[in-house]
């Protein structure tokens, strides 16, 4: 088994000794959220600020990890939605993505990004393709969402997102989402984020639980208790 070497695959495993380190994915986004409690009113106030229901969809999430749960006490969230894998971490090794009450992660959608990633999490070599390192499924749920897309500010080329999710576990979330492309622009979106919340009327000083958090408080009682211990969620 490769150590600090270059693992079959070509990923490049980090010494057991190594410090957290940034991650290098200049393509993928970084995902910067913050979630609420959708009230009956909050469509009314989309509109009203110009926001244009861009799309209504139904889809389904399997979240995977090791039976150790690497993956997830590191905060590092595999899932596949459809056909396609797609991972959610924090920007730097060790971190978190929560800080406060927003969320910032990158978002890796090139599967062989991805299963670079995984492995190096999991400290074994890159296999050729997720389905060989034996990762279990322990989330599945189906979603309902109606996606809206406010438009630009004069001063902004952030598009800004809002997502109301309705799962089939009977749990709404909103979610109002801008994607940057560099940490040095985090800040900006975290403020334009936080402007939008308090035109909706949602904003809260508190974090809002979102859909997986939910989930593993009322069907994996264990899963979510180690999260909890380990400050992920």
């Amino acid at each position: 088994m490769a150590t600090s070497e270059t693992a079959k695959g070509g990923c490049r495993r980090p010494p057991e000794n190594a410090k957290p380190w940034t991650m290098s994915h200049p393509s993928a986004p970084i995902e910067v959220e913050r979630k609420f409690v959708p009230g009956p009113e909050v469509e009314d106030h989309l509109l009203t600020l110009g926001a244009v229901l861009q799309d209504e969809m139904k889809f389904q999430d399997s979240y995977y990890d090791s039976p150790d749960l690497r993956l997830t006490l590191a905060d590092v969230w595999l899932r596949k939605r459809a056909d396609s894998w797609e991972l959610k971490h924090p920007l730097v090794r060790g971190a978190r993505g929560l800080n406060g009450t927003s969320t910032q992660y990158q978002e890796l959608n090139n599967e062989a990004e991805i299963i670079c990633r995984v492995s190096e999490e999991l400290g074994v070599p890159c296999p050729h393709n997720l389905e060989s390192l034996q990762l279990e499924e322990f989330a599945r749920f189906v979603t309902t969402r109606r996606k809206f897309l406010l438009p630009l500010d004069d001063n902004s080329n952030h598009k800004v997102v809002v997502d109301l999710d309705m799962t089939d576990f009977g749990f709404a979330v909103g979610e109002v989402e801008v994607l940057v492309q560099t940490k040095e622009e985090v800040q900006s979106a975290l403020v334009k984020v936080d402007d939008i919340c308090k035109k909706l009327g949602v904003f809260s000083i508190s974090p809002v639980p979102g859909k997986m958090s939910t989930f593993l408080k009322r069907n994996r009682e264990e899963h979510y208790r180690k999260l909890l211990e380990a400050h992920v969620l």
